[in-house]
């Protein structure tokens, strides 16, 4: 896949933004997920319910109506890191045993992600926020699979090499991919209060970063094969803007309602696409292009309760069938390898599905000094057989998740501390005629594949620990 980069928009306060993502971009710090469960530690131990409850500077990001609901001055900062566990299986069954093969990798994967957030009072009705965080992002990939040749004959004939011996003479192959994704968010938002009604609307300043890598190697995984695979880096500039709308209503002091509604965004993408590399006779690079789409969100939430325990509930809609089903990606030059042969233009069938939850919280201040935090949420599947891949990574297992945590406060401060489990585990099997299963079919003539005895799986769980700290200044 490739994510295209155009410069269409101008963010608000670039330099801050491009300096945040300077500090992490070396690693690319991300979490598995594409949106993440929760932004701050207070609503990771919640499993992600936050609609209605408010209360935190992040809301600006969330619901910035809800910046009525916290009073005075308060400044939070955190990182939340999720550990994601991947397995993924695949084989090949053939009455020719030269072509048979069987995969089973497991990985884990750190996706640090920090965030900082300030809300300030306006006026006496009037309250304003900042935020600079990481909403998601993805990192996928498998390393050194077994896998035949696309052509099915054997690596030298295929790749034109002069490697001696039953390596140069096998069928089969090794193969690696990759695939890092991240978004980071600068958002500026307002809200004010009206009577029992309040109003927040958020101004998002998005930026994208992708990375892309494919590379071949002989059947022992020494030799990396010349003038295969391929490298792809989106630019520096993929700037774009967003905005998150809200409402909050209280009908009595112990319960409220609340709505939110994250907007449409499309992250220009330009980019460049290195191909066949490591060999000069084959090594090519083309700019390539792409607008990443981040689907609307409707999320309404509802919250229960006393000052000291609150019960919440949101329902949420995230519409990515309306937004990733197909990506047109272009090349400048025609030289993309598929397996129907190098094109300039190559759709990747995501084959997202609109996802729901429902999300559960609750949160009981024990004492002046100690706070705990419970939740649960489940969301329906994004990804399912039709759209699993070897890059696809561990968001399509944001399943059931459970989640807990505390708060320690003194003085002025609120140490918060938010645990979240994405499991069990899922297992998705891979469909057929789906973009990864061509690619690892056997190419028999310029539109016919064998890929009956091919097959294809992965499962995975994410555990998300967030460690923050609130500071108020009243």
């Amino acid at each position: 896949m490739i994510f295209k980069l155009e410069s269409k928009a101008r963010l608000l306060y670039p330099g801050v933004l491009f300096a945040f993502v300077s500090f992490f971009d070396s690693t690319l710090w991300a979490v598995d997920g594409l949106t993440r469960n929760a932004i701050n530690a207070r609503y990771e131990a919640l499993a992600g319910t936050n609609t209605a409850l408010g209360g935190s500077p992040v809301d600006v990001a969330l619901n910035p109506a809800n910046l009525s609901l916290t009073k005075g001055k308060k400044l939070e900062f955190g990182l939340g890191n999720s550990t994601i566990y991947n397995r993924y299986q695949d084989q090949f069954l053939d009455s020719n045993p030269s072509y048979a093969y069987t995969n089973d990798k497991k990985s884990q994967v750190n996706a640090p992600a920090p965030y900082i957030a300030l809300k300030l009072p306006v006026t006496d009705n009037v309250d304003y926020g900042v935020a600079l965080y990481i909403p998601g992002g993805a990192i996928g990939g498998v390393d050194k699979i077994t896998r035949n040749t696309p052509t099915g004959q054997s690596l030298n004939d295929w790749a034109g090499t002069n490697i001696p011996g039953p390596i140069g003479d096998s069928k089969q192959i090794k193969e690696t991919n990759s695939n890092q994704f991240a978004i980071v968010k600068l958002v500026n938002g307002l809200s004010v209060r009206l009577g029992n009604l309040s109003v927040g609307a958020s101004l998002e300043a998005v930026y994208g970063t992708q990375k892309l890598n494919q590379k071949y190697y002989d059947i022992t995984g020494t030799v990396e094969i010349p003038g295969q695979g391929y490298y792809y880096e989106s630019s520096k500039k993929a700037f774009s803007i967003g905005g998150v709308f809200g409402v909050n209503y209280a009908f009595t002091d112990r319960f409220r309602v609340a709505y939110s509604y994250q907007t449409h965004t499309s992250v220009p993408l330009n980019g460049h696409y290195q191909i066949g590399l490591n060999n000069s006779y084959y090594y090519r690079r083309t700019g390539v292009s792409y607008e990443f789409d981040l689907p609307e969100k409707h999320s309404l939430g509802f919250a229960y309760g006393p000052e000291n325990i609150k019960f919440a509930v949101d329902l949420i809609y995230t519409n990515y069938g309306s937004y990733l089903k197909k990506a047109n990606q272009k090349l400048e030059d025609p030289w993309l390898p598929t397996p129907f042969g190098n094109l300039a233009d190559a759709d990747a069938h995501l084959n997202f599905r609109s996802q729901g939850g429902v999300l559960l919280g609750f949160e009981h201040k024990l004492s002046d000094s100690w706070v705990y935090r419970l939740g649960y949420s489940y969301n329906s599947l994004a990804i399912k057989s039709n759209g699993l891949g070897g890059t696809t990574g561990g968001f399509f297992s944001l399943y059931h998740v459970f989640a807990g945590g505390v708060s320690y406060l003194f003085d002025k401060w609120s140490l918060d501390l938010g645990i979240s489990y994405n499991g069990p585990k899922n297992h998705v099997s891979g469909a057929k005629g789906t973009d990864w299963d061509f690619s690892h079919s056997i190419k028999t003539g310029p539109t016919s594949f064998n890929n009956l005895g091919y097959s294809y799986g992965a499962e995975s769980t994410i555990l998300a620990v967030n460690i923050g700290a609130t500071r108020t200044f009243d």
